[in-house]
């Protein structure tokens, strides 16, 4: 597979077809994997960082407070009902927490079917497939991170990273879809990847994106 040699705008960032939009290599090949090249670097900086924070923090624990014991005026019965409506909103919670987990991963799921429809479509209609398949890079470290809970509190700040992965996949796609619609509908008409299907694939993506990151800034660490 080549990286996309054979489209017709050219190799180069402007199109030769079209003095006044980025080339769909430029777009495959540079800008929608730049996100997977910083949120890659950014997670191994998060990561040593983290991991000297963790070191230089340990220590030895710190003192029970040592000041008087306060009786509770608080009945038994009132305890055991409050232990009861804490009880229920908890499991509430987290039943919420575990569909929308569920439906995080399905998403993700989805948009590696997605990708791998992009990527077939483009070999089989000999325009080469460009940089796109790091994407897949980001999908699945991005997933194994929430599973893991940033391997579990190894790596600070990993939920912000992955927020800010599917903010900017979202909008290097959009700025694809943008470009194909400066380019027309109706280019590549007849090949076995018209650009109106592009677009059409590519914005069920951003769609998928968007929500990721809405899933990923409302559920919990």
């Amino acid at each position: 597979m080549t990286l996309c040699t054979k489209r017709p705008e050219g190799f180069g960032p402007l199109s030769h077809l079209y003095s006044h939009i980025l080339t769909s290599c430029f777009l495959d090949t540079i800008l929608v994997p730049l996100c997977t090249w910083l949120y890659l670097t950014a997670l191994v900086a998060l990561a040593v960082t983290g991991t000297r924070t963790a070191t230089s923090v340990l220590g030895p624990s710190s003192r029970p407070f040592g000041g008087s014991h306060f009786r509770s005026s608080k009945s038994t019965e009132d305890v055991e009902i409050n232990k009861l409506e804490t009880g229920d909103q908890t499991r509430q919670h987290r039943k919420i927490h575990t569909a929308l987990s569920t439906l995080y991963y399905l998403l993700v799921l989805a948009q590696i079917l997605m990708c791998i429809l992009e990527i077939v479509r483009l070999s089989l209609a000999q325009l080469g497939i460009g940089l796109l398949p790091f994407t897949f890079v980001t999908l699945i470290v991005a997933a194994a991170l929430r599973f893991t809970k940033g391997m579990r509190g190894r790596i600070y700040g990993w939920k912000y990273l992955n927020l800010a992965a599917w903010i900017a996949l979202a909008v290097t796609n959009g700025v694809k879809v943008a470009e194909e619609r400066k380019e027309g509908t109706d280019a590549r008409k007849g090949s076995k990847y018209p650009v109106e299907d592009e677009m059409t694939d590519v914005s069920v993506m951003i769609g998928v994106y968007a929500v990721l990151a809405f899933l990923e800034g409302s559920l919990r660490i």
